[in-house]
């Protein structure tokens, strides 16, 4: 053993006389363009970086050089052709750190507005260290791996537990749970959460917003001026870009004070009422002059959530703001989908509009622009025109993190997934007029589907939906659950057990029953298969679906 130690702190020392540098991080991937990206590396001493870049792993003909020497290593590649796949290699003067190999590639933005398929992938509350982030990252790698990614969406709180430097390090850029091999080729666009916020300014601090300085600062490049589409935001605190015919918003929730309503973007402050800000200024003149087709916006604190967060509950200040100031701004706008984290759960909403206030208010005669599932393996999809009413709503806060027992029970919500080893991740998939979501577990699981489609006409409300509310728990189960009900009147009502595709089971209730509230208890018993089906539950109104997750 002493020998062992000698021999590898010989070999650190000839390294160090050398003057070659050793790589610490990296490299990665920042704010792509169609004809630019930025490579970022660390290493241990301080040199002038260089990048060798070409369109085979072989011949690396083009050189970018840093103008200083530094550990921290920042150069930004121009003068690239759109839409084409580059590799390269990183390191300094002769040496070469990292690269080239087929994972060392980057893929420069298609022009905005082209229509071709494109998949988006969105994680939230990961950087834990933990074994539920090394199973959401090898559950994405698999899934269909012959499909290449384009956006990678980070959804805030990305280094537990206070963004610090060594925490990114450690949790995010390496180890076992790292995403390296992934950052070598897959740009990440990022915003930030509260946990990345605590080193820089916490929800009792009272720093301006134009001050914030940290960690996550330091190790994100955003699109200040537009450089990938969007109205220019001038800051790293909110920014926009396109790729193909999809427009990204991403907003920063944290931007919010309680204590000093001058520092308060958001809307936070409980007693001062909210006049807007720099932030909201920026996001009305981004969405007024969006073109594309699909809108998809992100940010930390959703607005709806039964997780481990509630959104109903009175000291959830930022979710409270995001949802009464920013939600009727995206909603006017048109905006199709809204990513967030937070809540250590995953929740998918119905298609809906006008919910401002907490669950109590909610009212599905006038907020539910479509009431099915939206599930295409079952027949259903949202419809909406190209700039009609309705969004989707999701929560994807487990990728790392998880919540034992959650109450799963807002009512916007179509589809929830919580539990002390439920953790998961969204995978978008995007091609013309259609955009697909899927819930991929950390087992490889897609326990959730959703499609919306954009029709020249507005969407309508569907008919064939029953006006009773029906819940089920718990879910996840091991087989013995609940369903309440309650009944505007005196119905004839049909329970089945389905499976995934919507097929029949087995019957489970068949008859009258009165108006008001109902429940029923069943035991499924022990010889269904572990996953996904679905309770359908059909009045003279029409069926309705309800995800059930036995495990």
């Amino acid at each position: 053993m002493r020998f062992l130690l000698f021999l590898l702190l010989s070999l650190l020392l000839l390294a160090d006389l050398s003057g070659q540098a050793v790589l610490l991080r990296g490299p990665y991937l920042q704010a792509p363009t169609t004809d630019s990206v930025v490579l970022r590396w660390r290493t241990d001493l301080p040199t002038i970086g260089r990048v060798r870049y070409g369109t085979a792993p072989d011949s690396l003909w083009q050189v970018a050089d840093e103008s200083a020497p530094a550990t921290d290593h920042r150069v930004t590649v121009r003068g690239l052709t759109a839409d084409t796949r580059y590799f390269y290699a990183v390191g300094h003067d002769t040496v070469r750190l990292s690269g080239p190999d087929s994972n060392h590639f980057f893929r420069t933005f298609p022009p905005a507005g082209t229509v071709r398929p494109i998949r988006v992938w969105a994680i939230g509350d990961f950087g834990k260290g933990n074994s539920l982030q090394t199973g959401v990252r090898t559950a994405f790698e698999q899934y269909d791996a012959a499909q290449e990614t384009d956006v990678w969406l980070w959804l805030g709180d990305n280094a537990y537990s206070d963004g610090t430097d060594q925490e990114y390090q450690d949790k995010v850029f390496s180890g076992p749970w790292g995403y390296q091999n992934l950052m070598q080729h897959l740009p990440f666009h990022a915003i930030p959460g509260n946990h990345d916020y605590n080193l820089i300014s916490p929800a009792q601090a009272t720093v301006s917003p134009p001050a914030h300085t940290g960690v996550y600062f330091d190790i994100i490049d955003a699109y200040t001026r537009g450089e990938a589409g969007g109205v220019p935001s001038q800051t790293e605190l909110y920014y926009s870009f396109d790729y193909g015919n999809v427009h990204f918003v991403c907003l920063n929730s944290e931007l919010g004070s309680a204590i000093n309503p001058a520092h308060d973007w958001t809307g936070a402050n409980p007693i001062f009422p909210f006049n807007g800000s720099p932030m909201m200024d920026w996001l009305v003149a981004d969405l007024s002059q969006n073109a594309l087709p699909w809108t998809v916006v992100l940010f930390h604190q959703p607005p709806y959530s039964k997780g481990s967060h509630d959104s109903d509950n009175f000291w959830e200040l930022y979710m409270q703001a995001m949802r009464e100031n920013w939600l009727p701004v995206l909603e006017q706008a048109g905006v199709d989908l809204v990513l967030s984290g937070h809540s250590h759960v995953y929740e998918r909403s119905f298609l809906i509009r006008g919910h401002y206030d907490d669950s109590g208010s909610w009212d599905p005669q006038t907020m539910l622009v479509d009431g099915s599932s939206g599930n295409p393996d079952l027949g259903e999809s949202y419809v909406k025109g190209p700039s009609g009413p309705g969004t989707v709503y999701v929560v994807q806060g487990n990728s790392g993190s998880s919540q034992t027992a959650p109450e799963l029970d807002h009512p916007a919500m179509f589809f929830s997934h919580g539990c002390d080893s439920c953790a998961g991740s969204t995978i978008l998939e995007v091609h013309g007029d259609t955009l697909k979501g899927s819930y991929l577990t950390q087992y490889g699981q897609v326990l959730d589907r959703y499609r919306l489609v954009k029709q020249a006409a507005n969407g309508t409300a569907p008919t064939g939906l029953p006006t009773a509310t029906f819940r089920l728990y718990p879910n996840p189960t091991d087989g013995r659950f609940r369903l309440e009900a309650q009944f505007e009147q005196p119905e004839n009502l049909s329970v089945t057990l389905c499976d995934r595709s919507g097929k029949e089971i087995r019957s489970l209730f068949e008859g009258p029953v009165a108006g008001g509230a109902r429940q029923w208890d069943w035991e499924l018993g022990s010889e269904l298969p572990r996953g996904l089906y679905y309770v359908a539950c059909r009045t003279a109104g029409g069926r309705r679906f309800l995800p059930l997750i036995l495990r």
